[in-house]
């Protein structure tokens, strides 16, 4: 057995929170914190902090666009390809 680290009860290893004083213990604080960054990592604000960050901001931008494009569906690109066609029909036909 070891002890919290708050407190120093004594724990059991399968459990993820101390029972005296209800913290959790720094394994599970980790991989939160991973999810989190992850999480982080693939979200729009993630992309365009990396973006905005590079030196070399073209770059980064291509190839940003290059993972958001490979982790489409072939439906999810078809529906694109719809709308850009629908959108492009309706700005031909006012002009």
């Amino acid at each position: 057995m070891q002890h919290c680290p708050s407190c120093g009860h004594e724990r059991d290893l399968t459990a993820m929170r101390c029972p005296e004083c209800g913290s959790f213990y720094s394994k599970v604080i980790e991989l939160i914190e991973q999810e989190a960054a992850a999480e982080e990592q693939a979200s729009l604000k993630g992309r365009w902090r990396r973006v905005i960050g590079a030196a070399d901001k073209r770059h980064a931008l291509a190839e940003e666009y290059r993972q958001f494009k490979a982790g489409l569906t072939l439906t999810a690109k078809f529906t694109l390809w719809v709308i850009v066609a629908f959108v492009f029909a309706l700005v031909v036909t006012v002009l």
